[in-house]
This record gives structure tokens, C-alpha cells and sequence, in this order.
């Protein structure tokens, strides 16, 4: 994760942006509980979904805020 920062922070940098406006979005659609909830512990804290069922039964498992 830290790589994915870096290269974010050096993007920002670049273009003369601050890096803490940026968002990372990780997109979860397709991906198993087990997989989100890593990149929860990765401090991931913003994921993107299709189907709003799809994230409502994420979010009914994982919580809204981890």
C-alpha cells in the first residue's frame, strides 16, 4: 500500500496538488469479504461497487467504519 501512496504523493507533487485532497478508491464489485476486509487492514477506508446490493451485503458484514 505504502507504494501506492508514494506514487500518489509524487503525482500530486507534480501536477502541484496536495496528496491528502486525492482519494483512493479501491474498487471491491466482484471481490470476496476476505479481500475487502485485507484492504481494510491496509487502511483502506473508501471502495466502489455496481450494485448497491452487492454493498449493502459488504457493508452488513464488514460495518460502515472499520
Amino acid at each position: 500500500m505504502s507504494a501506492v501512496k508514494e506514487r500518489i504523493e509524487r503525482a500530486a507533487h507534480k501536477v502541484g496538488r496536495n496528496s491528502k485532497e486525492i482519494k483512493l478508491v479501491a474498487v471491491s464489485k466482484t471481490h470476496p469479504l476476505e479481500v475487502l476486509q485485507s484492504a481494510i487492514e491496509s487502511d483502506i477506508r473508501v471502495f466502489g461497487e455496481n450494485k448497491v446490493q452487492e454493498a449493502e451485503d459488504k457493508i452488513n458484514v464488514l460495518g460502515r467504519e472499520n
